[in-house]
């Protein structure tokens, strides 16, 4: 049964070739056409010729008007339908507007036995810039040294970034999308240079492994899509900041050129006849630049002690117990929670009753980056051990932020707490002690004679005591003084440590050097991205307290305004540069991380105590 079939198809075969080499004819067309009427100067777009029947001597109209990237490219198919055999032929050219306005192509000829056909004129309208284009730039061929048989359409593949709003505050968050549209057989992304978003804090939202491909239509004009990055971006500086394009190198699957074998020549890549050639080629996009407007948040009614908080958020605050004894631990914790910037939201100021004693709050965070944005909490935790007896008032503790929809500060107070603290066990009555003596023998060791004391013995009288003496009245007048000191001293250090300002600047080096620290652990367990995020938060974090910068405005460009300010060494802030964007090259850029941690470490630490000792 095979073997006939097989004899089949080689009859018809044969019965083509022989009606082709004796001049016969099918139903003779001769057509031209394009993917689209309507172009941007650069665009490239497709021109067919197509001939239903064998022909010759093809001559091409004249292209003065179009650059050529490709062609002519032939193609040949054939299709049995009931019986009914017809063949055809397609020169296919890869062409490009020069300039704009409403261009025709001029009819192509080619011979058909012994006559020549022509085929109809095409009219192009070519438009500006990238008018037709939806805004995509051009796609680039990128072989490795050698020219494509096929040229890719910008139509066709392209890459596009788009945000969810171009004009936004300080500290706003706003989404970014980058995603690669296609209507070829992409089968892959060989390498992607993501933007390095300078001037923002990114967050970006996490994906599976593999990428999900998904349908949109455009203009009419359907595409499968890809998304390759999401992230939230938060302006840390005012003014109108670019975002640099994307740029993907793309993997599309495309069939070959001619082939060797006749038959496969003759059929195409028909896959009736199971003849199918395919070959991987790398193609270049690059996506549409930004730019986005910022905005420097209002003056008009901002809190003295605003930290910066920009979103939408909530504020709770408990204590574990409200009546203790001296000494005794009290927990007190605030909660702020809602969709915002939450990382780089600070502990809010207290002032806790001068009887208590606090420490640093610990800080823990529940924070999570999906598509609806960066939501979740941000606990500060304190201790608080009261020192003398009485009833104490924490006073409301006040948030506040700035809620970029109404556009407006908003003041979240909690509530007041009022806490008792009793006199504890160590602080009772005084008792009596008595403590017993036990007598033992007295013994002589080793000689029973004592030597005799030659030196001068002062000796004082019988009778005489300590109480009523000089001493003893030097030192009870020396106390009140002591005391008057004590409150001196004490005030003064409650003075000092209420300007916020100087308390930053004196715990700048220290702050940054227990990042370090944590840096040190991270390069020990060899984590290279938390390693760079923990020495970019010590040098942002030292330039900020010990320059008194507000987080909203701490940016690269302010902290060297500063140091440029305070007379710092041109080497020194050079050099503190350069360690801020190795960090962010290395943060943004994880599958670029390289070169000595150790060395990022020491020198990351010998900057900052170099500054340090020029401000002094």
């Amino acid at each position: 049964m095979r073997s006939k079939k097989n004899s089949w198809l080689i009859a018809i075969v044969l019965m083509v070739f022989s009606l082709q080499g004796r001049g016969y004819t099918f139903a003779q067309k001769f057509t031209a056409a394009v993917s689209k009427n309507k172009v941007a100067a650069g665009e490239v777009f497709q021109l067919d010729f197509a001939l239903t029947a064998s022909g010759k001597n093809f001559t091409p109209p004249s292209f003065a008007d179009f650059n050529i990237y490709s062609g002519p490219n032939q193609s040949t198919s054939m299709q049995i339908v009931n019986g009914n055999m017809s063949q055809s032929i397609t020169l296919s050219y890869y062409l490009s507007a020069k300039k704009e306005g409403t261009f025709t192509i001029p009819a192509a000829g080619i011979t058909v036995g012994n006559n020549t056909i022509h085929s109809n004129p095409v009219t192009i309208e070519v438009l500006k810039g990238n008018a037709a284009a939806g805004g995509q730039t051009q796609t680039q061929n990128n072989p490795s040294g050698k020219a494509n048989t096929q040229q890719t359409n910008a139509q066709n593949l392209f890459a596009r970034t788009s945000v969810s709003r171009t004009k936004v505050f300080v500290g706003e968050q706003l989404l970014i999308t980058h995603k690669v549209y296609t209507r070829m057989n992409l089968k892959g992304f060989q390498d992607i240079k993501f933007p390095s978003y300078n001037g923002f804090w990114a967050q970006e939202v996490g994906r599976t492994t593999q990428y999900d491909v998904t349908q949109e239509n455009i203009d009419g004009v359907q595409y499968s899509v890809v998304e390759i990055k999401k992230a939230f971006l938060f302006a840390q500086r005012s003014g109108k900041i670019e975002i640099e394009p994307v740029e993907v190198q793309c993997v599309v699957r495309e069939k070959a050129g001619k082939k060797s074998d006749p038959f496969e020549q003759f059929f195409g890549n028909d896959p009736f006849f199971g003849f199918n050639s395919y070959r991987d080629v790398p193609y270049t996009v690059k996506s549409n630049l930004l730019t986005i407007d910022v905005s420097s948040l209002p003056e008009a009614g901002k809190p003295s002690d605003f930290s910066g908080a920009v979103g939408n958020f909530s504020v709770n605050a408990i204590i574990d117990k409200d009546k203790v004894k001296i000494n005794d631990g009290i927990n007190l914790k605030i909660t702020i929670s809602g969709k915002g910037n939450l990382k780089l939201v600070d502990a809010p100021k207290i002032n806790f009753p001068d009887e208590f004693e606090g420490y640093d709050p610990k800080t823990s965070e529940n924070i999570s980056v999906t598509g609806n944005g960066v939501t979740g909490s941000k606990t500060f935790e304190y201790l608080l051990i009261p020192r003398h007896e009485g009833i104490y008032k924490i006073q409301p503790i006040a948030f506040n932020y700035f809620d970029a929809d109404k556009k407006s500060y908003v003041s979240l107070p909690s509530k007041e707490f009022t806490i008792t603290v009793e006199k504890g066990e160590s602080h009772a009555a005084n008792t009596p002690v008595i403590s017993s003596v036990v007598k033992e023998d007295v013994k002589l060791v080793g000689n029973d004679i004592r030597y005799i004391k030659t030196e001068n013995i002062e000796l004082q009288k019988q009778g005489q005591y300590f109480f009523g003496s000089p001493l003893f009245i030097a030192g009870y007048s020396l106390s009140p003084l002591l005391f008057l000191v004590f409150i001196f001293v004490r005030r003064e250090h409650i003075k000092r440590n209420s300007n916020l300002v100087l308390l930053k600047k004196r715990n700048a080096n220290k702050i940054a050097q227990k990042q370090l620290a944590q840096a040190e652990r991270s390069m020990k367990t060899n984590d290279k991205e938390i390693f760079f995020v923990n020495v970019l938060a010590a040098l942002y974090s030292y330039a900020g307290n010990k320059m008194n910068i507000p987080i909203a405005e701490l940016s690269k460009e302010k902290v060297i305004e500063s140091f440029v300010g305070k007379k710092v060494s041109q080497d020194s802030v050079d050099e503190f540069a350069k360690l801020m964007d190795e960090c962010e090259f290395a943060r943004y850029a994880p599958g670029m991380q390289s070169g000595n941690l150790q060395e990022m470490y020491d020198r990351a630490a010998a900057s900052i105590t170099k500054i340090e000792d020029e401000i002094g």
